[in-house]
């Protein structure tokens, strides 16, 4: 391999891990938002999904 192809993929896996963090960030801006907004239901909703899940895991 050429020492261009390894920067390029260098640099490809380097946008890719950055498009990855960005993602992550904005689905969790989304939740803080979403908390912000309706703090009650947000928990609510929240707390069943983690009952359900622990339940799953112990069944």
């Amino acid at each position: 391999m050429s020492k261009s192809t390894n920067t390029n993929k260098t640099t490809k896996e380097e946008l890719e891990r950055e498009n990855e963090l960005l993602r992550l960030e904005i689905a969790y801006l989304k939740k803080m938002k979403a908390f912000k907004m309706d703090p009650e239901g947000f928990l609510e909703k929240h707390q069943q999904r983690y009952q359900s899940n622990s339940k799953k895991r112990w069944d």
